[in-house]
């Protein structure tokens, strides 16, 4: 129940609206069924609110909405081909399989010389946070080259384990990656291609 308050006061704007539109339609009910100075209060009242609880939502950033920050900041980073800023969202105690971050970044750097990576963009969001760490799960696309101009239009579907730390969300892990239609290959076995 909390989870659906903190969705639809902090996170959910269209849900925020429609809520709002039904408790101004029910207050706007009553002041035409009653008429008095004190329901037209009430609606004035109700519109201040409901302008303040869009401000406030436009404004608050939640853990989970930092997360989907971070992973779209990600994919732009790879898009760019930028390996620093991609470093810069890895926790320093990264690891993947027998990779640390430093090693996973050297051959981030060699693929991206390899291959061009464009139009990258995530969504699908599904999000679970546990204090300060969170697991999140969502699908890409990009436009993939290689160096003789071949190109592929790429969907894949990820699982991150990340760690909050004082300066924003970093990923800890890559529990899953997989390429391609229905997820047929691990994004690991792309690192030979």
């Amino acid at each position: 129940m909390l989870d659906y308050v903190t969705r639809l006061l902090f996170e959910d704007l269209p849900l925020l609206l429609v809520a709002e539109v039904i408790a101004l339609g029910v207050v706007l009910a009553i002041h035409r069924r009653r008429f008095t100075a004190k329901s037209r209060r009430l609606v004035w009242i109700t519109i201040g609110v409901c302008a303040a609880l869009i401000a406030i939502q436009k404004l608050t950033v939640t853990k989970r909405e930092a997360l989907k920050q971070m992973v779209s900041a990600l994919a732009q980073a790879v898009d760019d081909g930028d390996v620093s800023a991609i470093g810069q969202r890895l926790d320093d105690e990264f690891q993947d399989r027998q990779w640390d971050k430093k090693t996973f970044l050297d051959q981030v750097r060699l693929r991206l010389q390899r291959w061009q990576i464009d139009q990258a963009s995530v969504g699908g969001f599904e999000i679970e946070i546990d204090g300060e760490q969170g697991t999140v799960s969502f699908r890409a696309t990009c436009d993939w080259r290689s160096r003789d101009r071949v190109g592929y239009k790429i969907w894949s579907s990820w699982k991150l384990r990340c760690v909050r730390r004082a300066d924003g969300w970093k990923v800890l892990r890559i529990v899953k990656g997989k390429v391609g239609p229905g997820g047929t290959l691990d994004f690991r076995d792309g690192w030979r291609y």
